[in-house]
């Protein structure tokens, strides 16, 4: 089969390689399109201890080949980030983050990968195999840290800071699925018309005074939450100044290997709460999924074939870059 293979940090080309089998509780799915998200990136980058040769992807969706005891050939099935065990206290109670056998998903830059059943869902006769493949990470990670941590309460406002990026934009349309009012943070003014479609009450763009420019778009009060998909020091500290008095801080992704730096004093006085939120749990990407398929979420997805691989690392898009395999006989 065909695969796109990391070869070493930022080379990335197209190659044959075997195709997977499916062991117990796996099964082998025809990958229809994968997302290529942060994580992805930081391992291109040679940022993370992955070894190499690799394929990578996670954000996988297609049509199960060989079925297990839950899903049968033919099925459209889409997969959240990463494998569990089902049988420890954890997975038993529905917090399968804390998993100890917890294993990240890769193989999805490929025409076939081998997937864990624990990772699957059905997806939706609503929803194309490409928005399916973005729902538990582009869209679940955003709905995860929303919702289940910093518990966003209808009429509340939520600054979604790189909110052109492929979280940040359906980070924004959940922060309005679930009734906030949502203002949008980035550095491209050519994504303002996008943003303010995706659900943004104000977009503001980044910059030494944005912090001025929050509170002026909240009569002075600040956000309730920030939901920070870049933790970059400069956005932290504009973003954090802007934060509400006992506001909700909550770190999703981190874009550079600067470490953020915060006086002790300013989170006392503010009352304030920094948090993070890192994945995915399987309640969690059911619901994204019926985000999607109820139209109250819309995946930003732009498609490059395999051979294009390389090219959506480094191309400037808003939302999720998606690769789709062509397919063929494993």
């Amino acid at each position: 089969m065909r695969a796109a293979v990391l070869s070493r940090p930022e080379e990335l080309a197209v190659a044959e390689v075997d195709c997977p089998r499916p062991g117990a509780g796996e099964v082998l799915v025809e990958v229809a399109a994968c997302g290529v998200c942060g994580h992805d990136q930081a391992d291109y980058a040679g940022l993370l201890s992955l070894p190499l040769p690799a394929v990578l992807g996670h954000e996988i969706a297609g049509t199960v080949v060989a079925g297990g005891s839950r899903f049968a050939a033919g099925d459209r099935v889409a997969a959240k980030q990463f494998g569990t065990c089902g049988r420890c206290e954890p997975c038993g109670t529905g917090d399968e983050l804390r998993c100890p056998h917890r294993a990240f998903l890769y193989g999805g830059f490929a025409e076939y990968a081998v997937l864990p059943e624990s990772a699957l869902l059905p997806v939706p006769p609503e929803v194309s195999l490409p928005e399916a493949a973005v729902a538990a990470c582009a869209v679940g990670t955003g709905l995860q840290a929303l919702r289940r941590v910093a518990r966003v309460k209808p009429g509340e406002t939520v600054l979604v800071t790189g909110a052109g990026g492929g979280l940040g934009l359906h980070a924004v349309q959940v922060a309005a699925a679930l009734g906030a009012r949502v203002l949008a943070l980035t550095g491209d003014p050519a994504k303002t018309e996008q943003l303010t479609k995706a659900g943004a009450a104000h977009v503001v763009l980044t910059g030494d005074g944005v912090w001025q420019d929050i509170l002026d778009a909240t009569d002075g009060r600040g956000a309730d939450v920030v939901l920070d998909n870049t933790g970059h020091q400069p956005v932290f500290r504009q973003a954090f100044r802007a934060l509400a008095h006992a506001g909700r801080y909550v770190l999703t992704g981190q874009v550079s290997g600067e470490p953020i730096r915060v006086h002790p004093a300013f989170v006392f006085e503010k009352e304030a709460v920094i948090t993070g939120s890192g994945s995915t749990l399987m309640t969690t990407f059911a619901d994204a999924l019926a985000l999607v398929a109820e139209g109250r979420v819309r995946p930003v997805v732009t498609p490059y074939p395999l051979e294009d691989a390389a090219r959506a690392f480094t191309d400037r898009i808003t939302g999720r870059a998606v690769l789709i395999p062509s397919g063929g006989q494993p």
